[in-house]
């Protein structure tokens, strides 16, 4: 009797276990809209089909395999970016970058896309696309100090470089795009004007949306790989669906991340970075304003701030700062004046 009891209870309590971790109706979940537009966690795939690497492709990753990292040029790059005076200093010396420039505004570049391989299978061409992102960024900087307005030039190929990479949803992809962008944001004030036509493209730029698909397609990954309907994950589901909503909703530059749930809590920087660009690509349009001559804006789609420009200063109504460590944050007080 009292080993049929046990039986009973044990029977009982894995019922109990089992209808706590079985998601049953709350697996509904994976079938709810996400908000901005999102659709379905359904939809995810039909957002990103598969693509081929192209012939492009194939010549940028030759070309750039006797391209080696140089520490000189990354600090050379990121004291620009910090310093926000227009006067720009002397480049350390930088390999000839021609041909990889000249295939980069002549052919753009497509990898491969997959959306059920760990980052994309693209991890391996993230140090390239960093590499020489900084020396294009370098470089530009050195022609813009002789008031050569070939710069734009090696911009404009750092630009069609990170398009490549951020049209894919995964993490660490998106955050490298986003790394690069602001990269060439923060130096774009400096160049000689006038400003060439694609650089709106950047400055269309907003990252805000491309982290909340980042967020879906982890989500998604996530559900396509579930062996059963199991209510934690359900659960999760539901809080990065609210989670999104939430930051679709934040107006303000600077983010105060509220405590996260674990498995989102390590994209608080990214999002700060995210919300800060808004106010770097106006800190950046407003500089080439005032160099030309031109108002400043001084509305700011930041619901925390508005810009001001005594003559010389051009100033963001407080400052935003980020913990920085592999990245460089243009600052948002600008020396803005013409060289002479």
């Amino acid at each position: 009797m009292k080993k049929a009891l046990v039986v009973l209870l044990a029977l009982a309590a894995a019922v109990c276990v089992a209808s706590w971790f079985w998601a049953g109706d709350e697996v509904a979940a994976a079938a709810k809209p996400w908000p901005s537009g999102l659709g379905t966690l359904a939809a995810v795939p039909d957002r990103y089909p598969p693509q081929h690497e192209n012939e492009a492709a194939r010549k940028l990753e030759k070309l750039a395999g006797a391209f080696a990292g140089n520490d000189a040029v990354t600090e050379y790059m990121r004291r620009e970016i910090a310093g926000g005076e227009l006067t720009i200093g002397e480049p350390p010396a930088i390999a000839d970058l021609s041909a990889i420039r000249d295939l980069l505004l002549r052919e753009p570049v497509v990898w491969k896309r997959d959306l059920a391989q760990q980052h994309g299978g693209l991890l391996p061409r993230v140090s390239m696309h960093l590499t020489l992102m900084r020396a294009l960024v370098a470089n530009a900087l050195g022609r813009a100090r002789r008031n050569d307005v070939a710069a734009w030039n090696d911009l404009h190929a750092a630009w069609n470089l990170t398009k490549a990479l951020e049209v894919h949803p995964h993490r660490i992809l998106r955050i490298v795009a986003m790394s690069m962008t602001r990269a060439i944001n923060a130096v774009a004030w400096k160049m000689p004007l006038p400003v060439p036509a694609w650089f709106s493209e950047v400055q269309e730029r907003d990252f805000v949306r491309p982290l909340f698909e980042t967020l879906q397609y982890e989500s998604w990954r996530g559900w396509r790989e579930q062996v059963f309907p199991l209510k934690p994950f359900a659960q999760r589901i539901d809080r990065e669906r609210t989670l999104t909503g939430e930051l679709a909703r934040v107006t303000d530059c600077e983010f105060h991340p509220a405590p996260a749930a674990p498995d989102v809590a390590d994209l608080d920087i990214t999002w700060q970075r995210a919300l800060r660009y808004r106010a770097e690509r106006e800190a950046t349009a407003n500089a080439l304003r005032a160099r030309a001559r031109q108002p400043i804006e001084e509305r700011s789609h930041c619901s925390d701030g508005g810009w001001s420009f005594d003559g010389k200063t051009l100033r963001f109504a407080k400052p935003i700062a980020l913990s920085e460590r592999s990245d460089t944050s243009m600052p948002l007080t600008l020396q803005v004046r013409d060289a002479e």
